[in-house]
């Protein structure tokens, strides 16, 4: 049994057919069918279910996922500790708008810069349905805000950085304590489809602020201009500091509690590419410790 065989396996398993593994991996079909043969005789057990075309995993095929993703990971870090030069391959990534701007581009050309062979492939998108290709195969990683509720236990969060959630207010706007003026003004809400957006909601509703949305966006800086323009009040995460330079602006930070979303790179516990995301995940460290901009802001409370 060999590396490339248990690869063979995974791309059948993700892709359902012989002809879209052979597709991937640079096989032709018919050597994708042998190689299968191959492996269901030498475990002496059937991996499949044919159905014309298609080929649907058994128990047997099930079970065999988690050891041959270990086996092909536990390969591939190896490898990597060897000669980490010789990194390469298609890592597929997704994310979230406000994180695609801010900290993949330089992330990338480091990683890029590093690895030479590498190839990527980015997606932007709302966090669930990312994190849903996550879970089935089609993105090895996702940059995403931490979610407002648990995810599937075969999913992990590693974690980036910590933002502080802010209130704006325009500055045409007396600002009285931030409940009264939640409930008292128009409020602009970052889109509840969004994970930071259902973060925000919950927490609103924990402490009884019924607001009155006027709009509903998907983005922070989309946000930011409606408010400086004096449509609402907001509430957003501050993930660069560029609103305090803003003259049309007042924006308070939360206190007692403090209110903040994670960034993380989501990913499966166990999936081929295990080297790849980690090297990831180091480059977005380095990205965020090297752009942290510490300011200080007027602080207000939910409370």
């Amino acid at each position: 049994m060999s590396i490339r065989t248990l690869k063979t396996f995974l791309a059948v398993a993700k892709h359902g057919t012989f002809a879209a593994a052979a597709k991937e991996i640079g096989l032709t079909q018919a050597a994708v069918s042998m190689q299968m043969k191959a492996l269901e005789s030498e475990l002496e057990t059937l991996l499949f279910d044919r159905v014309g075309r298609a080929v649907v995993l058994n128990t047997s095929g099930r079970n065999l996922i988690p050891a041959a993703t270990q086996i092909v990971g536990l390969y591939q870090d190896m490898s990597l500790s060897v000669n980490s030069n010789e990194l390469g391959g298609s890592l597929h990534i997704g994310a979230v708008p406000p994180t695609f701007a801010r900290l993949l581009p330089e992330a990338l050309l480091q990683l890029k810069r590093d690895y030479p062979r590498l190839n990527v492939h980015v997606v932007s998108g709302v966090s669930d349905d990312l994190a849903a290709k996550v879970e089935r195969g089609e993105l090895d990683a996702a940059l995403v805000a931490d979610p407002p509720e648990p995810l599937a236990k075969n999913l992990i969060m590693r974690a980036i950085v910590r933002e502080p959630l802010v209130f704006i207010v325009p500055k045409s706007v007396r600002m009285k304590h931030a409940r009264d003026t939640l409930v008292e003004q128009p409020f602009i809400r970052l889109a509840r489809q969004s994970w930071t957006g259902r973060f925000i909601d919950q927490a609103l509703r924990q402490r009884g602020i019924d607001v009155q949305t006027v709009m509903e966006l998907d983005t922070p800086d989309g946000i930011a201009e409606m408010v400086a323009r004096g449509f609402g009040v907001s509430i957003i995460p501050m993930y660069d500091g560029r609103w305090l330079d803003d003259s049309r602006l007042n924006v308070w930070r939360f206190s007692q509690p403090t209110l903040e979303r994670g960034v993380s790179v989501l990913e499966r516990q166990a999936h081929t590419r295990t080297a790849l995301t980690g090297a990831l995940v180091q480059r977005l460290l380095d990205t965020q410790k090297n752009n942290r901009r510490s300011v200080r802001l007027k602080t207000t409370s939910l409370d």
